[in-house]
């Protein structure tokens, strides 16, 4: 056999293999870029940002359940159950708002959403209305757009091939019925945390009896009203048949007292008013807070760290949401935040935390 026969059939047999591999890839559809998952294979929830835009396209439900790692722990089926609903959730854990926000307007171009379940993160609420998270490596646009060009990327991806679509085929093979990992197990981070005083105060700089408070800059206000308008508000007010239930998560008492150490508590409390006072503007916009609950926020068996609370916390979220409890409203909004005031400006963080 010539050289010439040699290379053609290399060429050949190589282009076959990778028309095999994308065609595996494209009919297992391990991120559902193309389609939702087919019967007789079980599909692994293990990535967010590559799963998260397909199961908000091509998966059937009635309400989205978003937001950070602070609502990772939420369970789905609580939440049908006490909404009479039926939802996905698709958490971005570190996620600025517009991350967010677009996947849930992804999901209104093909679905009537009933509920939308969100945090409204204290954290990023000054954040540039257009900012992403450049240190979470590089996002998977090919798999958000629509054009077919990039999908190589994807198709043949080692890592898909290897560890999505293989194992799939494997199971299937040894006789696996098939399934796909519950949403109430997807991104919950449960598994081996520690909870506790210790956990809770880790990476807390040590506390002083910081008095003075900085104000709220008003270029940082400025910043906090663009980034809501884009990515709190704007669906609500595109959508007024869906009801949108937000809420600012509990961060433990440790976390007030950092920032009360750096002279930033009092700015947290005047951004959390700016956010409400703008998402009071719409009826279809539910807001919540659990701040003001010392038994939660001061209860550090509750934490694994300063900001994020064990998954009985998110069940005690649902419930209270389903009974319309620490509900703001325009007749109630000013006391609780008279409150926040009075309970993390007046704390003794250095005789009760060091």
């Amino acid at each position: 056999m010539t050289a010439k026969k040699w290379f053609w059939i290399l060429i050949s047999t190589v282009f076959t293999v990778l028309i095999l591999m994308a065609g595996m890839v494209a009919w297992l559809d391990p991120f559902f870029h193309y389609h939702a998952p087919l019967r007789g294979f079980y599909y692994t929830l293990d990535n967010e940002r590559s799963q998260n835009n397909g199961i908000t396209r091509h998966f059937d439900y009635d309400s989205i359940i978003t937001g950070t790692s602070m609502t990772e722990n939420f369970k789905t089926s609580e939440f049908d159950r006490l909404f009479d609903a039926d939802a996905v959730k698709v958490c971005y854990s570190g996620a600025m708002y517009k991350e967010i926000n677009d996947n849930v307007r992804t999901g209104f171009a093909d679905h009537k959403i009933r509920y939308v379940l969100r945090c409204i993160d204290d954290s990023y609420l000054i954040t540039d209305k257009d900012a992403s998270r450049t240190d979470l490596g590089s996002y998977p646009t090919y798999l958000y757009n629509k054009s077919i060009w990039d999908d190589t990327r994807y198709l043949l991806n080692r890592d898909v091939i290897f560890g999505y679509c293989i194992p799939m085929l494997a199971k299937r093979i040894q006789g696996d019925a098939g399934g796909m990992t519950s949403f109430d197990e997807y991104a919950n981070w449960m598994d081996g945390v520690t909870f506790g005083r210790q956990a809770a105060l880790s990476g807390i700089s040590e506390l002083t009896d910081q008095r003075k408070q900085l104000p709220l800059s008003d270029a940082d206000a400025a910043r906090e009203k663009a980034n809501i308008e884009q990515n709190v508000t704007s669906l609500a007010a595109e959508h007024p048949e869906t009801t949108f239930y937000y809420y600012f998560p509990p961060y433990s008492v440790a976390l007030w007292g950092s920032l009360y150490s750096d002279g930033t508590a009092q700015q947290q409390i005047e951004e959390e008013k700016i956010a409400i006072e703008l998402m009071l503007r719409y009826d279809n916009i539910r807001i919540f807070s659990f701040s003001t609950d010392t038994d939660i926020t001061m209860n550090l068996d509750n934490y694994r760290d300063a900001r994020h609370y064990g998954e009985w916390i998110n069940s005690e979220i649902l419930r209270r949401m389903a009974a319309g409890e620490n509900q703001l409203t325009q007749d109630n909004y000013t006391e609780y935040l008279q409150q926040l005031s009075e309970i993390y400006l007046n704390y003794d963080y250095v005789g009760n935390l060091q």
